[in-house]
C-alpha cells in the first residue's frame, strides 16, 4: 500500500499549493464559513444559523468540524480550509483500500487507482475546497467497502458498517448519500457473482444497515426538529431533499449536463486508447469487481442526470469509480510528441495566457487587467513543465498524471492575483467590522453571508429591497454602513469607499452627518 499513501500524499500536497494560491472563495466557502462562526459565537450548536436565520441547506458535521479546529488551532481561515482537503486525501487512501478489496490478484491496481484520482482536475479542483463533497465521498467509498464485504460474506456487522457509513453521507451531506450508494445496493444480485447471498438475506442485510442509520442519524437530527421548530423541519424534510429532486429551486441544468462533463471527469487516462479501452460494455461486465464499480458509477450518473437541479461537484463521489475502472489497464508505451493531443487542455491554457498577455480578453479588460506578467509567466513555466514531463518520463502513468497536476498548479499560478485582487474578502471584511453594533445592510438581494466570517461580524446584515427599504434602515441605523453594487446613489447617504467584489465594486456609504 506505499504507492496509495503516495498517491494520497501527493494529493495532499497539491491541494495545500492550491489554498495557498487561491483566497477562500465566495460565495460557497465563506458561506460555510459564516455558518461556522455563527455556530461558534452563540448560534446553536444542533441547527446551524446563516446570518441570523435558519440554515437547513446542511447537515451540521462541517460546521462541528471547522469549531474543532479553531479550538485546536486558532480562529482563522487555513486551519478550518484543511477539512475538506483532509478528506479528499483520505478519500485517496479508501479507494486504494477498495481496489485491493475488489481485485486482490491485481496489486499493481490499488496504486494505479489511487493516483488516477490524485491527479484528476475535477477532484484536485473541489477536493481541496471546503465544501461537503470530499465527506460525502469519503462517506461513499466506506458505504463501498462495507456492501463488498457483505457480498462476499453476509455478516451482520457488514451491515451494520454500511449503515453507519450512510448515517456519515447523512451528516456530511445529507439524505444525498442515497443516491450515490442505493444503485449498488440494490443492483447486488447482479454484480455479486457466485458469491450473492440468498434474496431473503440481502433484503434482511439492507433492512438493518437502514435502521442503523436511521438510529444514528436520530441522535442529532430529532433534536434539530424539536428545537428548529416548523420552519426548520420544512425546510430539512421537504425543501433540501424531495424539493431538490422534483424541481430543483436553484442549479437547473439539462438533462446531458453529466455526459458533458464526462470527458473531463475521466482526462487524461480515460482519453488514453487503453482507459477507453476499460470502459467499453464488455469490459464493464468482465468480473464481479468491475459490475459493482460500474453499477455504482452508472447507478449514480443515471440519477442525478434525472435530477433538474446539477452542479459539477455532485458526482464527485463517483470520481473514485471511475478510477477504479481507468486502472484496470494503465498504458505501458512511452509517449511522444504524436501524444500531444492528450495535452490539449495545458495547450488551450497556454494560449488563454497568451491572449491575457496581449490584452486580447474583453473581461480582464474591464477589470483593468489584473493579471500581471509575472503570474502568466510562472504559469505558462508550469504547464510546459508538465508538458516536457509528459513527453520525457519514462513510466507512462507517471508522465500522463504530470499532465493535469500541470494544468491545475499553472492555472492557479496565472489566475492568483486576480482572485486575490476580486475574490479575497479580507480588506472588505476588516472595513465592515467597526460598524458591526451600528448595523451593516446590503442593497444585494443574494447576499450569502460573505462578509460575517471576514469582519467577524456578531450581528446579522440587513438584506435591503428598495428606496424605501433603505431610508426605513438608515433611520434606524444613523451610523450604520451600507453596502451597494447597483451604482446608484443613495438618497441621504455620502459613499466614501469602493472596493471590489468578484465582478463588480462594492461602494460604501454613511449617513451624511457620520464622519468618514
Amino acid at each position: 500500500m506505499r504507492s496509495v499513501l503516495s498517491a494520497a500524499m501527493l494529493f495532499a500536497l497539491t491541494a495545500l499549493t492550491l489554498i495557498l494560491l487561491r483566497p477562500l472563495m465566495p460565495v460557497d466557502e465563506t458561506r460555510y464559513l459564516a455558518a461556522a462562526w455563527e455556530m461558534r459565537v452563540g448560534g446553536s450548536a444542533w441547527v446551524p444559523h446563516l446570518n441570523g436565520a435558519l440554515y437547513g441547506h446542511k447537515p451540521p458535521l462541517l460546521f462541528w468540524l471547522i469549531n474543532l479546529a479553531w479550538a485546536l488551532g486558532g480562529i482563522a481561515e487555513f486551519p478550518a480550509r484543511l477539512i475538506g482537503p483532509g478528506f479528499a486525501a483520505a478519500s485517496v487512501a479508501l479507494t486504494g483500500l477498495l481496489a485491493q478489496r475488489l481485485w486482490p490478484n491485481q496489486p499493481e491496481r490499488p496504486g494505479a487507482a489511487a493516483l488516477i484520482l490524485a491527479v484528476s482536475p475535477v477532484w484536485v479542483l473541489f477536493g481541496s475546497t471546503t465544501m461537503f463533497d470530499a465527506m460525502l465521498t469519503c462517506a461513499a467509498l466506506l458505504a463501498m467497502l462495507a456492501l463488498w464485504s457483505a457480498a462476499q460474506r453476509p455478516r451482520r456487522a457488514a451491515w451494520v458498517a454500511l449503515g453507519a457509513a450512510v448515517a456519515f453521507g447523512v451528516y456530511a451531506k445529507g439524505p444525498v448519500i442515497l443516491l450515490h450508494v442505493l444503485p449498488a445496493a440494490l443492483t447486488m444480485p447482479l454484480w455479486a457473482g457466485p458469491a450473492r447471498s440468498s434474496g431473503l438475506v440481502w433484503a434482511r442485510g439492507l433492512g438493518l444497515a437502514l435502521l442503523v442509520a436511521l438510529l444514528l442519524v436520530g441522535l442529532w437530527l430529532i433534536p434539530a426538529l424539536i428545537l428548529g421548530g416548523a420552519e426548520y423541519r420544512t425546510e430539512v424534510l421537504w425543501r433540501q431533499s424531495g424539493g431538490r429532486m422534483v424541481a430543483a429551486f436553484a442549479h437547473q441544468k439539462p438533462w446531458w449536463f453529466f455526459l458533458a462533463l464526462l470527458p473531463l471527469m475521466i482526462w487524461p487516462f480515460g482519453w488514453s486508447q487503453s482507459g477507453l479501452a476499460m470502459l467499453t460494455p464488455r469490459r464493464l461486465l468482465a468480473d464481479p469487481g468491475t459490475r459493482f464499480t460500474a453499477f455504482w458509477a452508472g447507478g449514480a450518473l443515471a440519477a442525478f442526470s434525472l435530477i433538474s437541479g446539477k452542479q459539477a461537484h455532485y458526482l464527485l463521489p463517483e470520481m473514485p469509480a471511475l478510477a477504479l475502472l481507468l486502472a484496470g489497464r494503465l498504458p505501458t508505451r512511452k509517449w511522444r510528441r504524436r501524444d500531444l493531443w492528450l495535452a490539449l487542455p495545458l495547450l488551450a491554457a497556454l494560449a488563454a495566457f497568451s491572449a491575457a498577455a496581449a490584452g486580447l480578453i474583453p473581461a480582464l479588460r474591464k477589470l483593468h487587467d489584473p493579471l500581471p506578467w509575472w503570474s502568466l509567466a510562472l504559469g505558462t513555466a508550469c504547464l510546459l513543465v508538465g508538458i516536457v514531463g509528459f513527453l520525457r518520463l519514462r513510466s507512462a502513468p507517471v508522465a500522463l498524471a504530470a499532465l493535469p497536476l500541470a494544468l491545475m498548479v499553472g492555472l492557479h499560478l496565472a489566475l492568483s492575483p486576480l482572485l486575490f485582487a476580486c475574490y479575497n474578502m479580507t480588506a472588505l471584511g476588516r472595513t465592515v467590522s467597526p460598524f458591526d453594533r451600528a448595523g451593516i445592510a446590503v442593497t444585494d438581494g443574494t447576499y450569502h453571508a460573505q462578509l460575517n466570517f471576514a469582519g467577524r461580524l456578531r450581528h446579522p446584515v440587513a438584506r435591503l429591497a428598495g428606496p424605501e427599504a433603505v431610508a426605513a434602515w438608515r433611520q434606524a441605523h444613523p451610523d450604520g454602513l451600507l453596502l451597494d453594487q447597483s451604482g446608484l446613489s443613495i438618497s441621504g447617504m455620502t459613499p466614501f469607499a469602493a472596493l471590489p467584489y468578484r465582478g463588480g465594486t462594492y461602494t460604501l456609504y454613511h449617513s451624511q452627518e457620520v464622519a468618514p
